[in-house]
């Protein structure tokens, strides 16, 4: 890896050391576990926050997380092994298989679907049945008689239409086609093979012990939150049923890399996943089970998830072969906001310069006055400054240029923050500055018990 990405991400770490404690609990995210790792292997790996409200116990590293639409990932590779091994072809119609997919309406013909169409979400099939598994937590346990005229929505081939019900299609196709369950042929062909530790597709009858409790949204008139049910999501686990760790998803990312030697998947089936199918947002494409995004114009690919009790997200940028998992106990904004940032912040500061990693420095912290809470950081001589709540601190940041020990200039040349005046670091406590004074006002340093 280039000497100043490996550098970046050590300061991208320093970044979110101070960053992330307050940051989730403004977002009211419980906690949150974030993996920054090249070619699968972690570089940066933090838990913040609670696993468990009630009992106030701290979330662990090796917490595992429900990564909902993640499964999609894998159900993708599933799919591509076997059209490999000459089982299938991708361009089949969905009918050859099941026979049960069956269905005519005035848009379209369900016997035109193929495999593809699905894998890209180009059926035009609809999203999530009619069984309101979101609301009554219980999961179809079988597909037929799920599907008639009623689940066309629009012709197929024609749009992006996100389906998770075309997703548990696959895993039917895949059990099938296979002769196995699709759990036992993911287990067999995907994370028996990649020596995946502790992801699984779906719940099992004995809970995870590192599974961690999902908590509902935050709703400004409750004062409890209550823990989410853990419950199995049966047929649609091709979809939505997978339940990880960071470490495995970043093992995963990495493995789909078109440089990785790891038995997966050949060349030019991922490039194939990889290759745009269908664009549901102006700045967002999707392959074959993969989102396709940008970040400071560097390509990124991956998914992100949401199930009751938790949002995900997991992105790898495929040059550097590095990859940024978030994953939170909750329904936020908090994973997608934080991954996507942090991929940008690594970016940023690889390319900027004279900036260095310092293990120990007396300024960097979170600090407060009526005003507001504001994060400080040091790049190594000098320091960034930003509002702790904020979303993306790469895109918010100030800068103070150091003049001499403690003191510190705002380098902007204009605004409406104190351009051209000096911030005075002092009380210096335990290596720390326990203050800073800057247009007026006096900052203080939060304690440490408080973030």
């Amino acid at each position: 890896m280039k000497k100043e990405l490996n550098e970046s991400i050590k300061i991208t770490g320093k970044i979110l050391d101070n960053w992330l404690p307050l940051k989730i609990m403004y977002d009211q995210t419980p906690g949150v576990v974030v993996c920054i790792a090249v070619n699968g292997v972690p570089k940066y790996l933090k838990a913040f926050g609670l696993s468990d409200l009630e009992s106030n116990i701290p979330i662990k590293k090796d917490a595992q997380f429900r990564v909902a639409s993640m499964s999609k990932m894998f159900t993708a590779v599933a799919i591509l092994q076997l059209q490999e091994e000459g089982e299938l072809r991708i361009d089949d119609k969905v009918i050859n298989y099941l026979p049960w997919f069956a269905g005519k309406s005035d848009k379209t013909d369900l016997s035109n679907v193929t495999i593809r169409q699905l894998l890209s979400h180009s059926a035009g099939l609809f999203r999530d049945g009619v069984a309101k598994q979101w609301v009554n937590d219980v999961f179809p346990a079988k597909l037929e008689g799920t599907v008639s005229s009623k689940s066309v929505v629009f012709e197929n081939a024609t749009t992006f239409k996100y389906s998770n019900h075309g997703y548990a299609v696959l895993g039917a196709i895949i059990e099938k086609v296979s002769k196995e369950s699709y759990s036992d042929y993911v287990s067999k062909h995907i994370i028996k093979k990649l020596g995946l530790k502790s992801i699984i597709p779906d719940l099992t009858d004995e809970k995870p012990k590192k599974l961690v409790l999902g908590y509902e949204r935050y709703l400004p008139d409750q004062s409890y939150r209550s823990p989410e049910p853990h419950v199995k999501t049966n047929a649609y686990a091709p979809a939505t049923g997978f339940i990880s760790d960071v470490k495995d998803l970043a093992v995963f990312l990495s493995a789909l890399n078109l440089e990785s030697k790891k038995p997966l998947l050949s060349r030019e089936s991922k490039k194939e996943m990889m290759r745009v199918h269908g664009i549901p947002e102006d700045d967002e494409m999707y392959g074959l089970g993969l989102v396709l995004n940008k970040v400071s114009n560097h390509q990124l690919y991956g998914h992100s998830g949401g199930f009751a009790g938790f949002t995900t997200n997991a992105i790898c940028e495929p040059n550097d072969n590095i990859q940024v998992i978030v994953l939170t106990n909750t329904l936020s904004g908090t994973a997608w906001n934080v991954s996507n940032s942090i991929m940008e912040l690594i970016y940023k500061l690889a390319d900027m310069k004279d900036v260095k990693f310092v293990a120990k420095e007396p300024y960097s912290g979170v600090y407060r006055c009526r005003w507001g809470d504001t994060t400080v950081v040091s790049l190594g001589k000098d320091l960034v400054e930003f509002v702790s709540n904020t979303n993306n601190p790469a895109k918010s940041w100030g800068e103070l240029s150091k003049k001499k020990t403690q003191l510190f200039v705002d380098s902007q040349k204009s605004g409406y923050g104190s351009p051209g005046e000096e911030s005075k670091f002092s009380k210096i406590k335990n290596g720390k500055a326990q203050e800073f004074s800057t247009n007026g006002a006096v900052w203080r340093r939060l304690s440490d018990s408080l973030l």
